[in-house]
């Protein structure tokens, strides 16, 4: 499994901010969670080589910079899971949790954290030079 951290969705390295107040703010934080999506599938790129690896996205989770009232907080996170579906058609859905708070880093809009199963590093046939 590879556990990421929390990270809040950015554009051309600026975190993209500011508390969603109502629908009209849905997109930012639409935007705002993708991004955040895509940072970690990065991440988990860099570390695993590639994305092959990866058998299935098991949980996200998404917080919310989400002022009182605000209730289209399936909406934001709606579109971070299409994007999960987008780039792996094949595995099932992720189980999702969605907070709404009053603060997140830099002001972000969105922060996502997610858990993700990942297959073992398969052994070569190949000679092996301590046998």
């Amino acid at each position: 499994m590879l556990y990421s951290s929390g990270v809040v969705g950015r554009e051309d390295g600026q975190v993209i901010a500011g508390q969603l107040i109502g629908a009209a703010c849905v997109s930012r934080g639409e935007r705002a969670a993708v991004a955040a999506v895509i940072a970690i599938l990065r991440a988990a790129q860099d570390e695993l080589g590639s994305l092959d690896r990866v058998i299935k996205v098991v949980a996200v989770t998404g917080y919310l910079n989400s002022a009182e009232g605000f209730k289209e907080h399936i909406q934001v996170m709606n579109a971070a899971s299409t994007a999960i579906a987008q780039i792996f058609p094949d595995a099932p859905m992720p189980t999702r949790t969605t907070v709404g708070v009053a603060a997140l880093p830099g002001g972000g809009a969105a922060e996502v954290s997610m858990l993700i199963q990942i297959a073992p590093v398969q052994a070569d046939d190949g000679p092996h030079p301590h046998q």
